[in-house]
């Protein structure tokens, strides 16, 4: 035991000694380095990014018009943002395709939209009980996806939506352990505070 406790302080010195696996660098410490202002970092800045770049990314010059095809570039992209705002606390609620033991299922959930990114949590609401559950998904022309997880069970629900007036209507998939357990129509409206 005493042996061991040796070789366990010597491996832990020799790693502190060692800067790779003690987390140090090689640090250049220029003497008149302003942290607010630094005229070296701002000229590289500006002549690496936006409208103002002089340099393309492999170090070639640009010419002007490549510069304003670039910024009509990102205009561009800029318009193709969704305009639907999903963002908000959502119910979801799921019935079976066969009418057998439809019990029926809702999902609570607040989303946090990021252009056409989803991400959120909230619970599933069954039998009862409840389950913590994350979800992600994405906005397109075709309609939203969302993946609903609940990790404990290992359970993913699939579902696939479509804007209707104020509501999002659709189908999902239940997936247990990769394996398709269930399937049905889903109905999400946004729920009150």
């Amino acid at each position: 035991m005493k042996s061991q406790l040796i070789v366990c302080m010597v491996l832990i010195l020799a790693m502190l000694a060692y800067p790779a696996y003690a987390g140090c660098g090689k640090w250049v410490i220029r003497d008149n380095t302003d942290f607010l202002k630094d005229p070296m970092f701002d000229d590289a800045v500006a002549s690496s990014t936006g409208s103002s770049a002089t340099l393309n990314s492999d170090g070639t010059p640009i010419a002007k018009n490549e510069s304003v095809e670039t910024s009509e570039k990102t205009a561009i992209v800029e318009k193709k943002a969704p305009t639907i705002d999903l963002a908000g606390k959502w119910r979801v609620m799921l019935e079976k395709s066969s009418a057998e033991q439809n019990t029926g299922k809702v999902i609570d959930l607040i989303l946090i939209q990021t252009g056409d990114r989803l991400q959120g949590y909230g619970t599933l609401l069954e039998g009862g009980s409840d389950s913590p559950a994350t979800a992600t998904g994405s906005i397109s022309d075709g309609g939203i996806s969302l993946d609903v997880k609940l990790i404990p069970q290992k359970k993913d629900y699939r579902l696939d939506l479509v804007l209707v007036k104020s509501k999002l209507e659709g189908s999902y998939e239940l997936y247990a352990m990769e394996k398709l357990e269930e399937n049905g129509n889903a109905t999400a409206s946004r729920s009150g505070s």
